[in-house]
């Protein structure tokens, strides 16, 4: 089922500087395990221009980057590899055990985060400036908000079916995806400020069909 909790009329417009001309960005948000990725990778599929979270944490803390530089000299080099890398699972199990570590490491990441975002939507606009542009936002609702973004979907799934997914994927050892899952928000909070609600608990044709009615209404009102 979709659920609509707020729809604008008239073609809605980005607050981003120098993208004035996008059609539309969405954000997409969702507990860890619940199917972001999915959803983003569905819209794609439609044709919109996604924009992958993961990428983008990834992106800020490449060897040799500014975020990087600022992890280390704020967590020490035990969190790096001989060849500068990040110990993403090292660093992980600091942050999840400890929210002063959390919050210090979201304050350098998160920045860089928006930033690359805005570059990478200010480049896509500049190449396609109807495009439709899909972005995961992971800690939408814990952070900044539905600004700036057009459009909020959220992605649902029950916490026992997310940890299964987590488990089964290899991703995490079950006390580690119940501590992340855990440490974020309800999904009640991501419902207060989304526009469209997408049930990811069942079969893959459950949920493009959810994401074939999000899209198709959004063009619809554009």
């Amino acid at each position: 089922m979709v659920k609509l909790f707020r729809h604008g009329k008239g073609k809605p417009r980005l607050a981003w500087e120098g993208n004035q001309d996008i059609m539309l960005v969405i954000a997409i948000t969702g507990g860890i395990g619940s199917g972001k990725s999915t959803v983003r990778k569905i819209f794609e599929e439609m044709g919109a221009v996604g924009i992958d979270a993961d990428e983008l944490a990834r992106k800020v803390v490449e060897s040799g980057s500014k975020g990087a530089l600022e992890v280390r000299e704020a967590f020490g080099p035990s969190f790096f590899d001989d060849q500068n890398r990040l110990k993403r699972k090292a660093m992980a199990r600091l942050v999840f055990s400890d929210p002063s570590a959390r919050k210090k490491l979201e304050s350098i990441l998160h920045p860089k985060i928006r930033a690359e975002e805005s570059r990478m939507i200010s480049e896509i606009s500049r190449n396609n400036p109807d495009a439709i542009v899909a972005v995961e936002v992971p800690l939408l609702a814990e952070t900044q908000g539905k600004e700036p973004y057009d459009v909020v979907v959220s992605v649902t799934a029950p916490e026992n079916v997310r940890l299964d997914r987590l488990v089964a994927a290899g991703r995490y050892e079950r006390p580690e995806a119940q501590a992340r899952i855990g440490h974020q928000t309800k999904d009640d909070s991501r419902a207060r400020i989304a526009d469209y609600v997408i049930d990811n608990s069942g079969t893959r044709e459950e949920t493009v069909n959810q994401a074939k009615a999000v899209l198709s209404a959004l063009v619809a009102n554009l």
